[in-house]
């Protein structure tokens, strides 16, 4: 029997960051990175998993079948939760067992994992794909995010994401700026785990509706932004807007008080990655930023999924 071989994408949410959790719409793009899942038939009882960071082998265990007990494994918090995992994956759908069949496994992501681009929600989406279930129901089995990353792990292009009485709504939306050579990705080098970030902003949360309602606007309007200037003011706004819910200093205001142009946080606030927008010569953001502390920088076409405008 031929191998399977499924792919998921990362992601970026450019709006929407927390208050999604409650009803906000937010605009997200797919990424051009992501990470596989190759499942070949083996003879062997179980499962022998392997999780590969590009070609450097980070993560390895064997699961018994049908129990998805561990026999062993390299890291046990990671183990644990990949057992929970498979076992909800089964749970959803039981006819995916055949007696006397094991599997081997690779999962390579081809991106740093240390840059939160997604290595669990692509990882729930391709282990949906191979037991045939649906991706929100397992991630909400295992997470209690909103899932917009899952639906970018099988996006084509930007979408607007919401959540309808708990319900994810997936809209299609053309977002290939003209000022996108001015809009860069920078890591931040704080890797942030985004389901314990969201449990603990979320826990914080009073906003009421025309807060819900202004972030909404500012998703729609980023997506039609024809000027960088524009797109500036918008992405302004939606920081302060952010800031004062949390009491918490904007990216820019905490790392950029000189900086020229504009900044914000891309999902979690104090981790991963934040969007920066530059007019000038790129060499010259390299610099700033690297005097800074800050040398992990993308432009958005080394990142973003070029757009096909459906889902």
């Amino acid at each position: 029997m031929p191998s399977l071989r499924y792919y998921s994408r990362g992601k970026f949410l450019i709006s929407g960051e927390y208050l999604v959790m409650k009803g906000a719409l937010a605009l997200a793009l797919p990424l051009k990175f992501g990470q596989s899942l190759e499942v070949s038939v083996s003879r062997r009882d179980g499962i022998s998993w392997k999780s590969f960071e590009k070609d450097m082998l980070w993560f390895e265990a064997d699961f018994s079948l049908p129990s998805f007990e561990i026999s062993k494994t390299s890291d046990t918090e990671k183990a644990v939760f990949l057992k929970k995992l498979l076992q909800n994956a089964f749970r959803m759908n039981p006819d995916w067992f055949e007696a006397n069949v094991g599997f081997d496994v690779i999962s390579k992501a081809d991106f740093d994992l240390r840059w939160g681009l997604g290595s669990s929600s692509t990882l729930i989406s391709n282990v949906a794909w191979w037991f045939g279930i649906n991706p929100f129901d397992l991630h909400f089995s295992v997470s209690g995010g909103s899932a917009y990353d899952i639906a970018c792990a099988r996006a084509t292009g930007a979408i607007f994401y919401q959540l309808n009485e708990h319900q994810p709504v997936i809209t299609p939306v053309s977002f290939n700026p003209v000022f996108k050579n001015q809009l860069y990705f920078v890591y931040s080098g704080k890797k942030q785990r985004s389901d314990i970030s969201i449990l603990q902003m979320a826990g914080r949360l009073e906003v009421n509706d025309s807060k819900i309602d202004e972030v909404s606007a500012i998703s729609k309007k980023l997506a039609e932004s024809t000027t960088i200037s524009e797109f500036e003011l918008l992405i302004d706004e939606h920081e302060q807007i952010l800031s004062e819910l949390f009491d918490l200093p904007t990216v820019k205001r905490s790392f950029f008080p000189d900086f020229s142009g504009s900044a914000k946080w891309l999902g979690a606030w104090g981790g991963d990655f934040f969007m920066m927008t530059w007019k000038d010569d790129p060499k010259l953001l390299s610099d700033y930023l690297t005097s800074k502390g800050f040398d992990t920088v993308f432009s958005f076409n080394d990142m973003v999924l070029p757009s096909d405008n459906y889902y």
